[in-house]
């Protein structure tokens, strides 16, 4: 099956952005606008002729192009939303989505990861302690269900038909199927695939381990790597039109157990392999990708290297010229040419706080490009990260740091919740922010060679 060809398509528009930077801080969930308007200011002139008016032979200022993004602070549950800024370098806070407060919950859900419609009107939100998958209207950023799709419910994506959601639920080692009515704003459980209990799956040598991530290839077909260790990596490959398993493969053969993407226009499938050193137990990490070629169901790419430890995440440009890797624990990675599957430089820091301590380095985790191609942004785990082996998932800055794509280097970090508020009685009781999700809506239209996101 082809993927739909309006899936994340967008019509020719500008594509120029000013240099981010960090306009919000904590406590700036205002909206715009809110404080610009001050009676002192109406004197009763005539406004025909103004200062502000440029002359006729200056050109009038552009409003830059704009998209939303939606950073996930699973440490304290919250959604934090920003649009590039009016003036050059500026980058605002435009709001905040409480997520116990709109589920009427107390505390502990844990957003974890998220995904859009191919029109971006709805994202969906899995939430690893909440045991549910959230769908929020992106326009008012209303939330318009929740689904109790079950416990570690890790990554939840819309399949290119977008008749269904896909959860990958970490706790019951299970693959949910949602029926998904977007319009009418109605979403079921309507199936699973069991994985000790599937006999393919069973059959393939694969008896631990839980799927973890996944995305659709061009054949109709998800790949999923299963985890969350990588002692538990393998891959598990599910046909959507009878929700079965085609293909399975032990971590013997595929010891994937993280970042799934597919290649925009050939078939053929990107993961991830991912350990964490052990000091104490004189054990190197692990930093490898793997490609997969899904028309003839064989492994092209049989474990390069990153250049690095925990490899995880992993973001294409938007010109479809560049495959993003980052290596969680040395704050590092390398961009791979789609074209002939090569590492063709590295990436020295995704994050500013780099060492030899990996206690005191930053740990990036998720990356999403900014729709004109300029940024890739990535998300920084915090102090006390939630998920993940803590001593790769152990950052300093909790965020996302901006990188210039031609220059590689980090342009900024944006803090929503700055660390600097935080004692270390919070740290120690794992209240504290904890970056792990990241999605970019586009809001004006975008020219882009492929899709700003999968499946393609």
């Amino acid at each position: 099956m082809q993927s739909d060809a309006t899936r994340r398509t967008f019509l020719a528009g500008s594509a120029t952005a000013g240099v981010i930077a960090v306009a919000g801080c904590a406590g700036g969930d205002d909206e715009p606008g809110d404080d610009d308007a001050d009676p002192a200011d109406d004197t009763g002139t005539d406004d025909t002729e103004t200062d502000d008016e440029p002359d006729d032979d200056e050109p009038a200022e552009t409003e830059p192009t704009q998209y939303e993004i939606w950073a996930l602070d699973q440490g304290l549950d919250n959604i934090h939303l920003y649009e590039p800024g009016d003036g050059d370098g500026e980058f605002d806070h435009t709001g905040t989505i409480d997520v116990n407060e709109v589920t009427g919950e107390d505390d502990d859900l844990v957003p974890h990861m998220i995904d859009y419609t191919s029109d971006y009107e709805y994202a969906v939100v899995a939430c690893t302690a909440g045991a549910r998958t959230l769908v929020f209207r992106t326009e008012d950023h209303e939330l318009v269900a929740d689904i109790g799709t079950g416990a570690g419910s890790h990554f939840a994506g819309i399949s290119p038909d977008e008749e269904y959601i896909h959860v990958d639920v970490i706790g019951e080692a299970k693959i949910v199927r949602v029926d998904a009515d977007f319009d009418d704003e109605t979403f079921d459980i309507v199936d699973d695939i069991d994985m000790r209990e599937n006999d393919a799956i069973v059959d393939a040598g694969i008896d631990t381990g839980s799927p973890i991530c996944h995305q659709y290839a061009e054949d109709g077909r998800s790949l999923h790597t299963i985890g969350p260790s990588y002692y538990d990596g393998a891959l598990v490959i599910v046909d959507h039109d009878d929700f079965s398993v085609d293909q399975a493969y032990s971590g013997e053969e595929l010891p994937t157990n993280c970042g799934t993407m597919p290649h925009p226009d050939e078939e053929k499938f990107y993961l991830t392999a991912g350990l964490p050193s052990d000091p104490d137990e004189d054990i190197e990490g692990v930093g490898d990708y793997y490609v997969y070629d899904t028309a003839e169901d064989e492994i092209l790419v049989d474990g390069e290297s990153t250049e690095g430890i925990d490899a995880h995440g992993f973001w294409f440009t938007p010109d479809g010229e560049e495959l993003w890797v980052l290596n969680r624990e040395t704050n590092d990675g390398v961009v791979l040419d789609p074209d002939d599957d090569t590492v063709i430089e590295e990436i020295d820091t995704y994050g500013p706080d780099q060492s030899d301590d990996s206690d005191e380095r930053d740990a990036p985790d998720i990356m999403w490009s900014s729709p004109d191609g300029e940024y890739m942004f990535v998300t920084l785990r915090g102090p006390a990260p939630q998920s993940g082996d803590p001593h790769a998932a152990t950052g300093v800055t909790p965020g996302f740091s901006v990188l210039d794509t031609d220059s590689r280097e980090i342009e900024t970090v944006v803090e929503p919740d700055p660390i600097e508020n935080y004692d270390q009685d919070d740290i120690d009781a794992e209240e504290v922010p904890d970056f792990h999700g990241i999605g970019v809506r586009p809001i004006d239209d975008f020219e882009t060679d492929i899709p700003t996101s999968p499946p393609f």
